[in-house]
């Protein structure tokens, strides 16, 4: 086997790309400037902490009192954000974490990519007021965004390095996301915004607080609507989103019990966004995308028809490739259906409908004796849908009826002619159940001379996938608190039911552009039914000694989980009519976290915190295809943790400055399976694996500081982080016959013998490579200067190199990008009075930037940046 080195624009061999060791050695310069300009932030108001320091309110307030890297985020502070930005989006700014968005918004979910340290999203315990989301998986789980307004938020804490043994979360390998929103007001009161900005961004907010309604009970209702043109569809199509929300709180006049009722309802529609592939943008960069001989250019199919054989990337690749979006051009010189699209941008869309409700008590049974229930239950309806081509339906009908020529739940027929016998579409005798086999309607006579042949498949096809479920759970937390020592003492438990169909319909009239058949089913690709029942236990205790100045703080928390699946887990078993039942369970009952926090003085406090974490694999590996295929071999996924820092306060500014090692194993990918695997089956299969570890080490610095002109504050952070693969990874199975040579790799890659002696491995060398897309330094800062009424707001970030591929041969360049904003809030006694107005711009200076989409093992994607982005709100209370 070979593979080929890809190629730079300039024709250059990739391969001669300084390594991930040389390119961290040429970053420590950039790192040593940017670790002389971290740590700048607000001025603030001092508050208690339970370490006896000072806690600033800030922008992002690091986490004085924990025993583990933490920061927090004050969405009250926070003005300089982007008006319609989800919450996921705006933890950017905390040292060690990452995001990036295919929109300004962060509102496409597929497109997020949101890290911790070495972790992304899927591997962190998200909460929502104590709530789990369970997974932040966009098809089988809940991002953030669909159950919170982010104008409802108060505060975002962030743990980077490990969430406590108390957070709720069955895939936490790494740090945790905890959402809190704001509790009613006593005060009656209503408040409105509006905002209006650049891609045809409106944004609506509107929220009533009731007040005291009766004694001790409060509650408010708001709703929210959001819409924006995502790229390559004005004119076309918006992504759209409606949130409504209520929350109740009730304060028993003996303070001994607190009751919280909160729902949201959440409905979005979005179109999904494509990208390039790094070597086309490359191309296109050069002037000469796809041997077009042109580079940025608006181009249809039909402009260049030598690139019909790749149907995904048509589109507006003009201004840099900021236009290119999902694929909205039919080939006009060919009949409908017959074109070189099989994706139009209707058929390229998702909608999420989900519904969340939660309830939570505190109860404050006498001094130190505490405890906290929160239940929740949430239904989810979503729909995804996909074009298909004429010939891919074609053959999984014809194969259906090859396996079961008995079945009628096919729209189309096979056609024969009068003496029986298969026959095409012109009429001729076929070989049985052949690719030139004819499908016809039902209904249609048999074949004779001038029959019109109606075809059963007609043209294009299009999928529309119908998923969701329910979930529905329960955590409760003790807390016994005496001088010197704290216990806490608890468990969750949740059930969990998905269930995804997809079926595949003719589209009217056999175009792209025809409404679903409903009336014409022609496969489906799987009809998957999920349940599985979570339990965490949990106890920590804290011990303080040394005058108070010393916090020990050890936990240890248990994990089980049981999943069920059931029907047509692939589309083999559909096309065989043939359901199947699997069943597995993971469980670990110790995973231990230990802690140190020791106040060195009342401004000063050093941190020190070792976990162990698993996450268990996610439910699709149960559905992996292949009758041999065992979930049971499949290990979870395991992490240590290593946190120490420092903190403190120097006059009214705050800093923080930590280390961090994470050792990551038994990482699951979905790969070749290894021949002498109990997984194999037939040599060669792709199925999810435990493929091996990734180590990370770093080192984070943020802080605030007050400036001595009345009005300006400075805040800032800086994150250094190296994340490298531990072993090579399975790449493909080649098969010889007798007397053959043995195959050969490209460069990158090693040949590697098996039990077999006519099947040889082939293994990518990416051991010591670097994790796809994870820069070794990002740098953020933010200023702002208050004037009287007016608000002035600054700021960047440095984002550095990264690859998208584990070859480490494709980098996408490093960037800096800036946003800025202006504010006035209306005087007292005017007017004015309650009135704000507000302008936000994110890429300020209108930068050409580019983004890493995905990573894969070879050949990664990329995409332009939007631009400019420019928002004006206008807000009002009363």
């Amino acid at each position: 086997m070979s593979k080929s080195t890809p190629l730079n624009a300039d024709g250059v061999a990739m391969c001669s790309h300084p390594s991930s060791g040389e390119r961290s050695k040429g970053t420590l310069a950039k790192a040593a400037i940017a670790l002389v300009l971290a740590g700048l932030s607000f001025e603030s108001v001092a508050q208690d902490s339970g370490s006896g320091m000072e806690v600033f309110e800030t922008f992002t307030a690091v986490g004085q009192g924990e025993s583990r890297a933490n920061n927090s985020l004050d969405l009250e502070a926070l003005e300089i954000a982007m008006p319609g930005a989800l919450p996921e989006k705006m933890v950017d700014k905390i040292p060690g974490v990452n995001v990036v968005t295919r929109d300004p918004f962060g509102f496409y979910e597929f497109g997020n990519d949101i890290r911790v340290r070495a972790f992304n999203i899927s591997n962190l315990g998200v909460t929502l007021d104590g709530v789990p989301v369970g997974t932040s998986d966009p098809r089988y789980g809940s991002p953030i965004g669909r159950l919170v307004d982010s104008q409802n938020l108060t505060t975002i804490k962030v743990s980077q390095g490990a969430g406590d043994v108390t957070t709720p979360a069955y895939q936490a390998l790494g740090g945790s996301l905890q959402y809190f929103t704001k509790d009613p007001s006593k005060e009656q009161g209503a408040m409105f915004s509006a905002t209006y900005g650049s891609f045809d961004h409106i944004s609506l907010f509107g929220k009533y607080e009731m007040g005291e309604i009766a004694p001790g009970f409060t509650g408010y209702v708001s709703g929210s609507h959001f819409e924006f043109t995502p790229r390559g569809l004005d004119g076309l199509g918006k992504g759209m989103a409606r949130r409504y929300e209520a929350k109740f709180k009730y304060e028993l006049p003996s303070d001994k019990l607190d009751i919280t009722y909160a729902v949201t309802y959440n409905d979005r529609d979005d179109f999904d966004t494509a990208g390039l592939t790094w070597q086309e943008w490359r191309d296109a960069e050069a002037g000469n995308y796809n041997g077009t001989g042109f580079g940025y250019i608006e181009y249809t199919p039909w402009d260049f028809p030598e690139l019909s054989d790749n149907p995904y990337n048509y589109g507006d690749l003009s201004d840099q490739g900021r236009n290119l979006g999902p694929v909205a051009y039919i080939d006009s010189s060919v009949g409908a259906g017959e074109g070189t699209n099989a994706i139009y941008y209707d058929k390229w869309k998702n909608g999420r409908m989900d519904t969340l409700q939660r309830f939570k008590f505190d109860f404050d049974f006498e001094p130190g004796k505490s405890m906290e229930v929160v239940t929740y239950y949430q239904d989810k309806n979503n729909y995804g849908l996909w074009g298909r081509d004429q010939a891919y339906a074609q053959t999984q009908v014809r194969a259906a009826y090859m396996n079961d020529p008995s079945r009628t739940d096919i729209w189309g027929q096979m056609w024969y002619n009068a003496a029986g016998q298969p026959v095409s579409e012109t009429g001729a005798v076929v070989e049985e159940y052949g690719a030139d086999h004819a499908i016809v309607a039902p209904g249609t006579p048999a074949y004779a001379t001038g029959v019109a042949f109606v075809p059963g498949v007609p043209g294009r096809t299009a999928r529309d996938e119908n998923f969701g479920g329910h979930r529905y759970g329960l955590t409760a937390s003790y807390t016994w608190e005496t001088e010197n020592n704290k216990l806490i003492v608890g468990g969750w438990y949740e059930f969990d039911h998905h269930g995804t169909e997809r079926p595949n319909f003719n589209l009217d009239g056999g175009s792209i552009l025809g409404a679903y058949r409903y009336d014409q089913f022609n496969f489906t690709n799987y009809t998957r039914y999920i349940d599985q029942d979570v339990m965490q236990f949990w106890v920590q205790d804290t011990w303080t000694t040394m005058d108070g100045d010393l916090e020990v703080i050890a936990g240890v928390k248990a994990i089980t989980l049981d999943r069920d699946a059931n029907g047509f887990l692939s589309i083999g078993e559909w096309l065989k009519n043939e359901e199947t039942f699997r069943s597995t369970k993971y469980e670990d009952m110790f995973l231990p976290q230990f802690g140190l926090l020791y106040t060195v003085n009342d401004n000063t406090e050093a941190f020190f915190n070792y976990s162990e974490n698993m996450a268990t694999p996610n439910s699709g590996t149960i559905t992996t295809a292949g009758d041999t295929f065992d979930p049971d071999i499949l290990k979870p996924e395991y992490s240590e943790n290593f946190d120490i820092g420092i903190r403190g306060n120097i006059g009214s500014s705050s800093y923080t400055l930590q280390a961090y090692s994470v050792s990551y194993t038994d990482r699951i990918l979905s790969v070749p399976v290894p021949i002498d695997s109990p997984n194999a089956g037939a040599a060669g299969n792709t199925r999810y694996q435990n493929v091996g570890g990734v180590d990370s080490w770093g080192i984070e610095a943020s802080g605030d500081i007050a400036t001595g002109i009345e009005g300006l504050s400075f805040s800032g952070s800086i994150a250094l982080q190296e994340t490298t693969f531990q072993e090579d990874l399975l790449d493909s199975i080649v098969r010889i016959e007798a007397g053959d040579d043995i195959p050969t790799a490209g460069e990158g890659y090693r040949v590697a013998a098996t039990s077999d002696p006519l099947a040889y491995e082939i293994y990518q060398d990416i051991s010591g490579n670097d994790l796809g897309n994870t820069p070794f330094l990002t740098a953020n800062f933010d200023a702002i200067y208050t004037k009287g009424n007016w608000k002035f707001n600054f700021g960047g970030k440095y984002y550095d190199e990264v690859y998208v591929n584990t070859l480490n041969t494709q980098p996408v360049d490093s960037y800096t990008i800036f946003d800025g904003g202006i504010a006035y809030t209306g005087a007292s006694d005017t007017p004015l009075e309650g009135w704000k107005a507000s302008l936000s711009i994110s890429n300020l200076f209108d930068q050409y930037i580019w983004y890493a989409r995905s990573y894969t093992s070879t050949s990664g994607q990329v995409l332009a940046d939007r631009g400019r982005n420019v928002a004006l709100t206008l807000s009002t209370k009363f």
